[in-house]
């Protein structure tokens, strides 16, 4: 649980309180390789840490399959547009290996919000870490071409290319896996 902790102090240090009550209430689950965390249409109830393993949110549109992010070891993630809105999630999140997930429910991450000052500096740090991805990521499809996009990909997840396939990267990129090889066949 070190690794969950450090990585909350890195966006917002806990106080000792705080700290040691958020450790009491985190809990792990351990997912297979292609098992589900996280449903599109569920409401996401959880604040989730990447202790071990490799996970992606995404959702198919007319038999494609479009991926939004990949989370590796040491990174939070939630289903955004349903943690923070009490709605249903338009995507899903699965283990691309198998994880290790710790997890916060959401009704202590409000408690902990609510009782300590520093936890809610830490959430609200986290949603603006959230959208500041979101956004740049959506100015990427917006203004990027194909190649650029496989460019920047390779940037924030070049480490991780033997642990994406193809078809997940194509998805993350917007493009046919055809495309892929093609633009990758250019470098």
């Amino acid at each position: 649980m070190n690794e969950f902790l450090n990585n909350i102090n890195k966006i917002s240090p806990l106080s000792d309180e705080a700290a040691a009550e958020l450790l009491q209430l985190t809990k792990t689950a351990t997912y297979a390789k292609g098992e589900q965390i996280h449903n599109e249409g569920r409401i996401c109830r959880h604040l989730f840490f990447v202790k071990s393993g490799l996970v992606k949110h995404f959702y198919f549109h007319n038999d494609n399959q479009f991926v939004f992010r990949f989370f590796e070891e040491n990174q939070f993630f939630i289903a955004t547009d349903s943690f923070f809105n009490d709605l249903p999630a338009e995507y899903s999140t699965v283990a691309l290996e198998k994880s290790v997930i710790h997890y916060l429910e959401y009704e202590e991450f409000e408690r902990l919000c609510r009782q300590y000052h520093s936890f809610e500096s830490f959430a609200r740090k986290f949603v603006s870490i959230v959208a500041y991805t979101a956004i740049s990521n959506l100015k990427g499809l917006l203004y990027l071409d194909a190649t650029e996009r496989y460019a920047k990909f390779i940037r924030e997840y070049g480490h991780l290319q033997q642990r994406i396939s193809l078809g997940d990267t194509a998805g993350y990129l917007g493009i046919s896996q055809v495309q892929l090889s093609r633009i990758r066949s250019k470098k």
